[in-house]
């Protein structure tokens, strides 16, 4: 008995010690089971400099049936998967609008914020994009507090050229839902403004993107970027068949609307469904797939002042289905 008593204290805090050690943190309401990335682990999922390590929630099960993208083998500079939330996304060669605060005032090889990451250094010959891995000069500081609903982050960076910020955000996840709570403080000496966006890996119980996918908005709306596998049906937009490769649309928030900023994803053959919510209004629906996930993708612009603060909340409803 002794022996066996010894034996369960053993496995026991095995168990506790993996929890605290790991790089990722499973949390389980009455409902989800959510896998939420570590931000200071040094074998975190995504190591990159383009994401913020900040509420990266990796994976969500309800039911047995699992909602998110993030595969085991990926790359750990470059590949993301679940919410992946970024600032300041720059495609090649896209106006100058888009580029981090501060960026084109400083010079070659010296720094620029990008917001959720820290300090990056501007790379001579090129404007930064999404494809680049510029050395950071300063990385954020990110602290993070588990509970049992979630995970709390404070985020500082001390900035450069007049540039700085304080980011918060509160994960929770409350019966069917995960509420995401931000916080962005303009604590520089300069203002700026700054897009964000979540890059949401979905899938649906590893089913590929394609027939039985539909997207759905609540408003008229008319899509840039269809492909011959996707259709337009009123306030749908159908998967009518698998990706062969990638597709990228977009769906401008129309400025008559005064409804929430909201989108459906949902899978007619079995039920499932993630409705995204976003609390204040955005400007684009960006929708990017390829065959194994599909991200509609809410974007919003904040503009702050020294010393303001911006706030918003993103919510995901899921449901399990059959």
């Amino acid at each position: 008995m002794k022996y066996l008593a010894a034996l369960l204290l053993f496995f026991l805090f095995a168990k506790m010690d993996a929890g605290e050690n790991s790089a990722v943190q499973t949390i389980s309401g009455d409902k989800l089971t959510v896998e939420i990335m570590d931000p200071n682990h040094p074998d975190r999922y995504n190591r990159g400099v383009r994401f913020t390590p900040v509420a990266a929630v990796l994976g969500v099960k309800m039911d047995g049936k699992e909602f998110m993208f993030h595969p085991e083998k990926h790359d750990v500079k470059n590949d993301h998967g679940g919410l992946a939330s970024e600032f300041d996304l720059c495609i090649p060669g896209g106006p100058d609008e888009d580029l981090p605060p501060g960026y084109l005032e400083a010079k070659d090889g010296e720094g620029f914020l990008k917001i959720g990451v820290g300090v990056l250094k501007k790379k001579k010959g090129e404007n930064y994009s999404l494809f680049q891995q510029p050395e950071v000069i300063d990385r954020a500081k990110t602290d993070v507090q588990w509970d049992k609903n979630g995970a709390k982050y404070e985020q500082t960076s001390r900035g450069v050229n007049g540039y700085g910020y304080k980011l918060n955000a509160y994960v929770r996840i409350l019966d069917n839902r995960i509420n995401v709570e931000w916080k962005l403080n303009n604590t520089g000496t300069k203002a700026f403004t700054t897009k964000n966006y979540v890059h949401n890996f979905f899938r649906f119980d590893d089913r590929n993107v394609g027939p039985d996918y539909v997207l759905s908005f609540p408003y008229d709306f008319n899509v840039k970027g269809l492909e011959a596998e996707q259709t337009q049906s009123g306030r749908d937009i159908n998967f009518v068949k698998e990706i062969p490769k990638w597709v990228n649309m977009a769906v401008a928030y129309p400025q008559d609307y005064t409804g929430i900023n909201t989108c459906v994803l949902k899978n007619t053959a079995n039920g499932m469904s993630i409705t995204c919510e976003t609390s204040v209004t955005g400007f684009v629906t960006a929708i990017h797939g390829r065959p194994n996930y599909v991200s509609p993708e809410q974007f919003i612009k904040l503009s702050l002042k020294p010393g303001e603060t911006a706030s918003w909340n993103r919510t995901y409803i899921f449901v399990a289905g059959k």
